[in-house]
């Protein structure tokens, strides 16, 4: 049957989606309910439907979740931003390693309860741990604003004060709106083509107490000088203001070189006693805390030895690549993006790290070209976008057989489907979610895979 719009109905949430959201089912048609948690039973209106499955709206809520507490942003039923803020925490770190299982079940053949899957790495405070925001600007009734756009939506929400953001981020935000507005800078308007703001990229690393601050614009204003000594002179903590010019026909927020306004071009992060220079617009993880988890897992993961040549695919700029390279042979990095990369080759210069060589090319085009060379890894580590390992990257992988293949996924559902492909030649030895974005349906995961007995054959 397919239910129809407006239709009121009870549901039994049964489990939680990849989205966050809780899901029932109504004459065996799944029933997507955001803001709903397993076990309650809620009385629902159906607000799409499809021939498989439909969405709903909460009405009310007959059974509630012991789980279920009150969500401290002040903005979260607007914003939508932050998908499980609604549930405990502890049951998010369990609901994260939940949803690998499910994604690994439908996928893929293997036998979910006999394969160590790691409880969720957690933090002590969830909240105020993202190191960089990306927020647009808009023109309302009280003045300029930054906020966020609900999700599949046209809405402006007005954000003041963000809790996952780096409080640091917040106070950055306050003082460049206010200075915005004495200058009396306006959002850029496709109606009247009035205004010149788009978005405000702010970075800050707590290690080193400096921030990159990146005005997306339409066209540059010779104020933004101005703008921009004073956000400096105010606050010590921005190192580096530039800009970049908005491209209306790429959905990225930076899509066009970068050009510094003031300060310096890149800012340093810290860690493991190495420096590493950081571009406005490379590539770096999120969340400080979690990402020095992540980068340990990964090395005490690897079987590291002098002997042993290492890929290091979608390396960014090269933080892994370094930490791999001090106890093995040579690591090979390749990443397209040429701010990361050019990042990486003074990364490694900077910490006097010369066995490892870094590619700025799609890992597409540069993993099958070292191995046409005979350059053959015996340990792949890869990063891969949302969209996981294309076929191109698996069949590479296939032909060359590394013994161990550590894989960072940002998504457990092509996480388990590129785990079904190389289940014939690959066993996994277990997975780690590691909870990178907090009170957020995201799951991020380490995987541990090696070579099967005779799978070289």
């Amino acid at each position: 049957m397919r239910l129809n719009v407006g239709d009121k109905i009870k549901l039994d949430i049964r489990k939680q989606g990849i989205n966050g959201e809780g899901i029932g089912y109504y004459q065996k048609v799944a029933v997507f309910v955001p803001g709903a948690i397993m076990k309650e039973v809620v009385n629902v209106e159906v607000t799409d439907s499809f021939d498989n499955y439909a969405i709903a709206k909460i009405v009310d809520i007959e059974r509630l979740s012991n789980r279920r507490v009150t969500p401290p942003c002040k903005f979260y039923d607007d914003c939508g931003g932050c998908q499980m803020q609604h549930i405990d925490y502890f049951e998010q770190l369990k609901i994260k390693q939940s949803i690998i299982k499910q994604a690994l079940r439908r996928y893929t053949n293997i036998d979910t309860d006999k394969l160590p899957i790691n409880k969720t790495l957690g933090m002590d405070n969830p909240y105020n741990y993202r190191n960089k925001s990306q927020m647009p600007f808009r023109n309302t009734n009280f003045g300029l604003a930054l906020g966020f756009y609900k999700p599949a939506s046209n809405h402006f929400v007005f954000v003041d004060d963000c809790l996952i953001h780096h409080q640091e981020i917040n106070n950055i935000n306050h003082q460049v709106l206010k200075l915005m507005r004495k200058y009396h800078q306006k959002a850029f308007d496709v109606r009247n083509k009035e205004g010149i703001l788009h978005y405000l990229v702010v970075r800050y690393l707590e290690e080193t107490k400096s921030a990159s601050v990146i005005f997306i614009i339409k066209k540059y204003d010779q104020i933004m000088e101005t703008i921009a000594k004073e956000l400096m002179a105010e606050m010590p903590i921005v190192k580096s203001v530039s800009y970049s010019l908005d491209n209306q026909k790429s959905n990225l927020v930076i899509s066009n070189p970068i050009k510094i306004i003031a300060g310096v071009d890149k800012i340093e992060e810290l860690l493991h006693n190495y420096t590493f220079k950081i571009s406005p617009d490379a590539f770096h993880q999120m969340n400080t805390v979690q990402m020095k988890k992540m980068y340990k897992l990964i090395l005490d993961l690897a079987n590291i030895e002098k002997s042993k040549t290492i890929f290091d695919l979608y390396c960014g700029i090269g933080i892994t690549s370094m930490m791999l390279a001090k106890d093995s042979k040579k690591v090979y990095g390749i990443d397209y993006s040429e701010s990361s990369i050019n990042d990486a080759i003074l990364n490694a210069k900077i910490n006097n790290v010369k066995n490892v060589e870094f590619i700025q090319d799609h890992v597409e085009s540069a993993l099958p070209k070292l191995l046409n060379n005979s350059i053959k890894p015996d340990i792949i580590v890869l990063d891969p976008p949302r969209s996981g390992m294309s076929d191109v990257v698996l069949d590479a992988v296939l032909q060359v057989l590394p013994k161990q293949i550590i894989y960072v996924s940002c998504n457990p559902s092509t996480l388990a489907k590129n785990i079904s492909d190389l289940n014939q030649k690959y066993q996994v030895r277990n997975i780690t979610p590691i909870d990178m974005f907090p009170e957020t349906a995201s799951v991020e995961s380490v995987t541990l895979l090696e070579l099967k007995t005779g799978g070289n054959k």
